[in-house]
């Protein structure tokens, strides 16, 4: 039965760890993290710091993020509340298992805000040459070997949402490669306040800049996850993008936070 459970756990992106003494670590390690966040969140509020009400779903949704650590995590958090009242909607590319996108519905479950989410659940596209491989994060060897990886079924996502209680008129999954979504689809959004970008190679990532610059206005945010990390791709998109228009400031936290860039957009 075990194995059983092993295989399914594995199957959905999670494993069982246990100490030696047979307390599963994941029980230590989730009551841990959930009482520094608690904590850390307490005495900002207690310094009027805060940028964000609290949210008692907030510390479970940040322990189960694969892929974004919460330092990277709390910079959405915080950009989404930058651009609150910025016209557009929120759109995430690249949800992998959705559960990024449970933390940004969580956020804005509560505002008017329309969540547009991309993904092609078919793993990652063909590398072009601009991809080299920087971070070789599955220790696979070659750039190559990444195409179609981090794959993930599209019920997943649509679970994640359902679990946060987000409502299914207020988002969109548009399944597909971004390329043939922007030039097929028609239910695109018109306008966009906070992008996050998470495609990993330069060819996507300056095709969904390229689509965010045509819908953003002053006030804007567009997050750029692997910037200067895993493939070159990912940081020469977005530096030959910021060369192309100049009406953006960009922010490159220290990659204490994670590895990810923040683009202000400054005018129309």
């Amino acid at each position: 039965m075990m194995k059983i459970i092993k295989a399914i756990l594995k199957a959905l992106g999670y494993e069982i760890v246990k100490f030696a003494s047979g307390v599963p670590a994941s029980t230590h390690t989730f009551a841990n993290f959930t009482n520094v966040i608690s904590a850390y969140e307490k005495l900002f509020q207690e310094n009027q710091q805060f940028f964000f009400s609290a949210n008692p779903s907030r510390t479970v949704l940040l322990a189960r993020l694969r892929g974004t650590p919460p330092s990277e995590a709390y910079f959405i958090i915080k950009s989404l509340f930058q651009t609150k009242d910025v016209e557009g909607d929120i759109c995430e590319f690249g949800v992998a298992q959705g559960e990024t996108s449970a933390l940004i519905a969580n956020e804005i479950r509560e505002s008017e805000k329309i969540f547009h989410l991309f993904d092609s659940f078919a793993g990652l596209s063909d590398p072009t040459t601009e991809d080299e491989l920087k971070d070789d994060i599955f220790s696979l060897g070659s750039m190559n070997a990444y195409k179609g990886k981090m794959s993930y079924q599209k019920n997943w996502v649509l679970s994640r949402l359902d679990a946060v209680e987000f409502p299914q008129k207020r988002y969109s999954l548009h399944e597909g490669f971004i390329e043939d979504v922007i030039a097929h689809e028609q239910n695109l959004p018109e306008k966009v306040a906070f992008a996050y970008v998470d495609f990993d190679l330069y060819a996507p990532i300056k095709t969904a800049l390229e689509f965010l610059h045509t819908r953003t206005v002053k006030g804007a945010i567009i997050m750029i996850d692997d910037y200067d990390f895993f493939s070159t791709g990912v940081k020469k998109a977005v530096d030959e993008f910021l060369q192309a228009n100049v009406n953006y400031q960009i922010d490159v936290p220290s990659s204490d936070f994670g590895h990810f860039a923040i683009l202000h957009k400054k005018q129309s």
